[in-house]
């Protein structure tokens, strides 16, 4: 519980350095994602073999989010709005299973659980940047320019590499994964406290208390309640089905701002229900731990 908990002090942090300095958090954004998140996929991926279990990880994933968005799309049609349907269905599906999913998973299960989140992740970030884009660009934003995003993120290739070097049963040596791991862990922590950044800038203005409701309900009911069945349905063990579920479970991701402002889709709201989720999450986590 300690180490759960310790996750969200260097949030704060993050939070108290925007409020108090004025940290730029596009340069965070940057140093992590291109330079730091390698390391951590690297060794998340790296930490022990990888069995059929865990591929079938983030392809069920992947599997619970098409079927979930089925359901909360049919939902989100209780709204007049088309930009606000669009958020309530999508934006639950992206969850922040990098910024908590990882560093939580890694306190809650050890390297197995960090293995996990990392795989996960990989598959939520494929998600994010291909249907994602297109469904928030409504056939505005071309298969090209969003394939040339695709391929500009290192994480996925240094992701790519990880997979292929231990399916083929290349392992790296103690002193490399000890490297690894000390990029892993300065990339946690950064993502951490970009994400108190990212909250210090949210202005707190959301009237839409439909829009709200109804993307929480998609959120912590519709997405979790869909994971739930389909794994309990497909057997899934224990040590699996509980960090498949937690990535789920996890609060709306910082990426669901970035795209709201490119395609005009009310980042002021969106960026108001990633602060309103994060908190209930922390909120469950705890209660769920007691």
């Amino acid at each position: 519980m300690l180490g759960v908990i310790g996750i969200y002090v260097f949030i704060v942090l993050g939070f108290l350095a925007k409020k108090q300095f004025k940290i730029d958090g596009k340069t965070l954004v940057i140093l992590s994602t291109y330079y730091l998140q390698p390391f951590l996929t690297l060794w998340g991926i790296m930490l022990m073999p990888i069995n059929k279990s865990l591929i079938l990880a983030p392809v069920y994933y992947l599997l619970i989010v098409f079927i979930a968005l089925i359901f909360t799309y049919l939902l989100s049609l209780l709204l007049k709005d088309k930009k606000d349907r669009i958020i309530a269905s999508l934006t639950p599906l992206i969850g922040n299973t990098g910024n908590l999913g990882i560093p939580i998973s890694y306190f809650l299960w050890g390297d197995f659980g960090a293995m996990v989140a990392t795989l996960i992740n990989l598959a939520n970030i494929f998600f994010i940047y291909s249907f994602g884009i297109f469904f928030f660009a409504k056939g505005e934003y071309s298969f090209k320019e969003a394939f040339k995003k695709i391929i500009k993120i290192p994480v996925m290739w240094f992701g790519i590499l990880a997979l292929i070097l231990n399916l083929k049963g290349i392992h790296f040596n103690t002193d490399v994964m000890k490297i690894l791991q000390m990029g892993a862990f300065a990339s946690i922590v950064t993502q951490l406290m970009i994400f108190g950044v990212y909250i210090a800038e949210i202005k707190v203005k959301a009237d839409d208390k439909a829009l709200i409701l109804i993307t929480l309900i998609n959120k912590f009911a519709v997405f979790t309640a869909v994971g739930f069945v389909f794994l309990k349905l497909l057997g899934v063990e224990g040590k699996y089905f509980w960090p498949i579920l937690l990535e789920i479970s996890t609060p709306l991701a910082i990426s669901n701002v970035n795209l709201a402002a490119l395609f005009n889709l009310y980042p002021g709201k969106v960026s108001f229900l990633v602060l309103v989720t994060s908190a209930i999450f922390l909120i469950l986590l705890l209660l769920v731990k007691v």
